[in-house]
């Protein structure tokens, strides 16, 4: 979607003058793009096996034929003339580069960074969290694995354990990552930190556990339609 406060450039699109372009570039996988347009929304679809990890998005809008005598308030009064010509080809506005990360990792739910394995020293209903390793480890007794193992087909079980331990060890992840960068290079955290990049999430801003809510996709909702809509028909 592209969109311009310059009166003046959106009617050189209008007119056919100038084009809006944006370059899709990978330098993963040496991809590259041009989509240029006259539209202000274009849908344009890319083989996913053609982008992995950063993904750069500049745009601009581009003179297509020659304009003369080129006006706007807009324009800085550094340039020190009142009126401009451009010819094909030159650059009539630019974005800053947006960035996206793209990893088959991040299209999965966040919980998919996360295992949870058996520890025989826990008894009971008690849990803890491991990080340092490619991803956060949840640890239970065995009889509590055992139970949630056989659970995991229902949607009232699955809502409930999202929004117990696996919530609970995603707000501990975020915060340690917010208290330094030791996990940074472990697989759990560059998937965290990528999925906050993507949804334009400020790791250092914002409290861990509305980060959690936000890339959990509000688990509570997930809650309410499972367990208190349910029971209130009940």
């Amino acid at each position: 979607t592209f969109i311009t406060s310059s009166e003046e450039l959106a009617h050189q699109v209008s007119l056919g003058m100038a084009k809006y372009v944006s370059v899709v570039s990978c330098r993963e996988t040496y991809y590259r793009q041009v989509i240029a347009t006259g539209e202000t929304s274009i849908t344009v679809a890319i083989n996913p096996d053609s982008l992995r990890g950063e993904v750069d998005v500049d745009s601009y809008i581009v003179a297509v034929a020659e304009i003369k005598e080129f006006s706007s308030p807009d324009i800085n009064h550094e340039f020190g003339q009142s009126t401009f010509s451009f010819s094909p080809g030159q650059i009539l506005a630019q974005e800053e580069t947006r960035c996206i990360f793209v990893d088959r990792e991040l299209f999965k739910p966040l919980s998919s960074v996360f295992e949870l394995v058996k520890n025989d020293s826990l008894s009971g209903g008690e849990w803890r969290v491991s990080l340092d390793q490619d991803h956060v480890q949840i640890s239970v007794s065995t009889s509590m694995k055992e139970a949630i193992d056989n659970s995991r087909s229902s949607n009232l079980s699955k809502s409930v354990l999202i929004n117990s331990i696996y919530f609970s060890a995603v707000v501990h992840a975020i915060q340690r990552m917010k208290d330094g960068d030791e996990y940074s290079e472990e697989k759990w955290a560059r998937v965290i930190q990528r999925q906050l990049h993507n949804q334009h999430l400020d790791l250092v801003s914002a409290d861990a556990y509305i980060l959690a809510q936000k890339l959990m996709k509000h688990p509570l909702g997930v809650l309410n339609t499972y367990v208190f809509a349910k029971a209130a028909n009940d």
